[in-house]
């Protein structure tokens, strides 16, 4: 990019526009106070840009929502995909997703999940929300169900497991220790439920 170009990019915003920090800006907004009760007016004055350079850059308010789910879940879907990499059992493996539950909500003050925050509104999956969501939390139980069915042909998973069903309970463990997290801030609720799901995990992929 010459100087040129640089400086027509930049030109009307207070500094070279950092698309990574204002997303990083957005989401702690919106993982404060949710999409409905976030405004415009606090998006711009988090993210230091005025509406136009919002409604340039991103589209609308919505658009830039779902940019910052995106920007959200790349983490811990990369974490994961690294989790499920590494060559150890199925009890091992989703010892560690609970752990990685565990770790996000009890460090510091935890305001839950974005994504789980969010679907609690029950948006219309034919809306751009709902359907974006809709997605994220399908990606989500394919992943696991797929390290289930692959214990199975490991052996270390029974071959009578209901996969579909296990790992829609452990989805559930997981956004459940997120709304507790948020609702009742207590690091301990969250260890027990987890803790809890966990050991009831260790007898149902042998039955």
């Amino acid at each position: 990019m010459t100087t040129k170009e640089i400086k027509k990019k930049c030109k009307g915003r207070p500094k070279c526009f950092d698309r990574q920090e204002a997303l990083e800006k957005a989401k702690i907004m919106f993982c404060l106070y949710g999409y409905q009760g976030t405004s415009i007016a606090q998006l711009t004055d988090a993210m230091g840009i005025k509406p136009p350079s919002l409604y340039g850059e991103f589209g609308d308010k919505e658009k830039l929502f779902i940019e910052v789910l995106d920007y959200y879940y790349a983490p811990y879907k990369e974490e994961v995909s690294r989790i499920f990499k590494e060559k150890n059992s199925t009890e091992a493996t989703f010892k560690a997703i609970f752990n990685l539950s565990k770790g996000f909500h009890t460090q510091g003050i935890s305001v839950g999940c974005l994504i789980v925050n969010s679907s609690i509104n029950s948006y219309d999956e034919d809306t751009l929300i709902g359907a974006k969501l809709k997605a994220i939390h399908d990606e989500n139980e394919s992943t696991l169900y797929k390290r289930l069915e692959q214990g199975k042909k490991d052996g270390d998973v029974a071959a009578d497991v209901n996969t579909k069903r296990l790992s829609r309970y452990v989805s559930g463990i997981l956004a459940g220790a997120a709304i507790i997290a948020r609702g009742q801030k207590s690091t301990d609720a969250v260890t027990d439920l987890l803790e809890q799901g966990f050991e009831s995990f260790q007898i149902l992929i042998k039955a």
